[in-house]
């Protein structure tokens, strides 16, 4: 993902808790937010899985559900959240030719990456595997090649005490060889 796709992500999925804003993403792309939110009420998945941001409520049960009160109508504020899954639902099914000429590559562009940007790359995921792989492999030759470096060590130090102690022998100095 460039850096600019990840400003724009930034700007527009603004969370709370684990569900995420639909009014920055509207006001981002000039949709209107109370279409939005009725669209969001007849989706038949939908309409399961938003919520009003309401301080009397535990996060569980910000959303709607079989056990769960309906949340009424979208407020003035529009403060109407999506869990993870429905918000990658309902910017799916928005169609961009809603979407204003300016903005509508943008907003293409946002559909096709809001999946990777929410849950993470699948791709980037892979390239994790490989180089975990890699990189415990990589450590286990470490660990034997650090065994090996040293076992050499020694010998050489062996060797070389070996060498220099002959070196150290005392010599007699009254004793001469002649020739």
């Amino acid at each position: 993902m460039e850096k600019s796709d990840l400003i724009m992500f930034a700007e527009t999925v603004k969370y709370s808790g684990n569900q995420i804003w639909v009014r920055p993403i509207c006001e981002f792309f000039n949709l209107d937010v109370k279409n939005q939110y009725s669209k969001i009420k007849k989706d038949p998945i939908l309409g399961k899985l938003y919520g009003k941001n309401n301080t009397d409520l535990t996060n569980n049960e910000k959303l709607v559900g079989k056990n769960t009160p309906d949340l009424g109508e979208i407020d003035n504020n529009g403060r109407i959240l999506l869990t993870k899954k429905g918000f990658v639902r309902w910017i799916q099914i928005i169609n961009s030719n809603t979407i204003i000429d300016d903005l509508r590559d943008k907003f293409i562009l946002y559909q096709s990456l809001v999946i990777d940007y929410i849950y993470g790359s699948f791709e980037r995921d892979e390239l994790i595997k490989v180089d975990y792989i890699r990189l415990k492999k990589l450590k286990r030759l470490y660990s034997v090649i650090g065994r090996e470096i040293q076992r050499v060590d020694d010998r050489v130090k062996l060797y070389m005490d070996a060498k220099f102690s002959q070196l150290s022998l005392p010599l007699d100095e009254t004793k001469q060889i002649n020739a």
